[in-house]
């Protein structure tokens, strides 16, 4: 098969969805809870940030096919967990990417509505549409889409936020430390900045030289990430107006508004697009490896039966079932459950003793944050989690009372 990403298409594919929606409300709400502290809190999470991306880099160029790193955790743990890790990120895709559509709808819903005069779940039900159209088509094509859209928004962000910093006759500079209580609360709330390192591995049949792509493409997307997401959180709790679209005027003027919205959902279209990407491919790969008939093994079925799955969680949506925090909730908690377990492995797996330290306290900030998960989302996290070992057990049972028929 001809491998279609290079270091460039692999670096958009994946600044474009870690940066997602995390860049459009993360720095209000880091700002609301610290105040001019907000930018320490910034550089913890960015520098775990680079901790993240390492492991999961490092653990992608030995991943044997589009499963991912959850073929690192069956071997790691055992195939139960690799097939764990596995449905974790796959219900979290039938969850999450209709939150971010719906984000999406809210930015772009006024324009649509006011020519196609259609409610905003036919907005977000059309966001999700056009996502898995792009994931269907070439993979290049979407590599490429990923990053001329990331590109552009990393650019007038910075461009922004740099002259926004440039025009105040003075910058608020913290000089005190932030109560460390402030400061945890804020830094579980903004660590979804970092999250979607563990999705890379998803996509190495397609990578060119894996080795040498991923890594490199890591230090580039890093790079873009950490100067973006820190010149625009300094520059959001330095801005007289604490407006997210305010930090465009110098580049776009009265249009600013208009800019950050189309930015905010093309962002969202970038995080649907790489995150089903990435379970259409991990499924085709599995249902390859259970035997099942050749029209399984494509990327373009499974991404239809993923459409499929979160057309059904936004109608329970819009017929009040299911609230836009239960769909978030049960999202992140299936997403910290495959984190936990790619994060485990990667601390199996590299010995370094300051890597092994980073991953520890990621695996206790990851625990804290799940220990606020709904009781929706607890009770299918253990629904999924026992599902895999159930079996497993009765088997287990079943061949000890073989064993004691035999002894009698």
């Amino acid at each position: 098969m001809k491998k279609k990403l290079n270091v460039f298409t692999v670096s958009g594919l994946m600044t474009g969805p870690i940066l997602g929606s995390g860049i459009i409300f993360l720095p209000s709400l880091a700002y609301e809870m610290l105040g001019e502290h907000a930018i320490f809190a910034w550089i913890i999470i960015m520098a775990l940030n680079i901790l993240f991306a390492y492991v999961f880099a490092k653990m992608t160029i030995i991943a044997s096919d589009n499963r991912g790193i959850s073929t690192i955790v069956g071997d790691m743990f055992g195939s139960r967990f690799g097939t764990l890790a596995a449905n974790y990120l796959t219900v979290a895709v039938f969850f999450g990417p209709v939150a971010v559509a719906i984000t999406a709808s809210e930015f772009i819903g006024p324009a649509v509505t006011s020519v196609f005069h259609v409610s905003p779940w036919v907005t977000a039900g059309g966001v999700l549409f056009i996502c898995a159209m792009i994931v269907i088509s070439d993979v290049s094509f979407m590599g490429k889409f990923m990053l001329v859209l990331s590109s552009i928004t990393a650019c007038l962000l910075l461009a922004g936020s740099g002259a926004t910093l440039l025009r105040l006759p003075v910058l608020s500079i913290p000089h005190s430390l932030p109560a460390p209580e402030a400061l945890g609360q804020t830094l579980l709330l903004i660590f979804w900045a970092i999250v979607g390192w563990e999705i890379l591995g998803n996509y190495v049949e397609d990578v060119e030289n894996p080795k040498r792509t991923m890594m490199r493409a890591m230090q580039i997307s890093l790079s873009a990430i950490i100067m973006v997401y820190l010149l625009t959180a300094f520059a959001f709790q330095n801005s007289p107006s604490h407006s997210m679209p305010d930090l465009l005027l110098p580049v776009a003027g009265r249009f600013s508004g208009a800019v950050f919205s189309g930015l905010a959902a093309g962002l969202c279209i970038c995080t649907v697009s790489t995150f089903t990407g990435a379970v259409a491919r991990q499924t085709a790969a599995r249902f390859k490896n259970t035997g099942l008939p050749k029209i399984f093994h494509h990327k373009c079925l499974t991404a239809l039966m993923l459409l499929a799955v979160n057309y059904l969680v936004l109608f329970l949506h819009a017929s009040g079932i299911l609230s836009f925090q239960n769909i978030v909730g049960i999202a992140n908690t299936m997403f910290i459950g495959n984190a936990v377990l790619g994060l485990a492995s990667g601390f199996k797996l590299i010995p370094h003793i300051m890597i092994r330290i980073g991953i520890g306290i990621l695996l206790i900030l990851l625990v804290i944050i799940f220990l606020f998960s709904s009781v929706y989302a607890v009770v299918l996290f253990l629904l999924i989690t026992f599902s895999c070992f159930i079996p497993y057990s009765c088997d287990i049972i079943s061949r000890k009372k073989e064993r004691e028929k035999q002894r009698q």
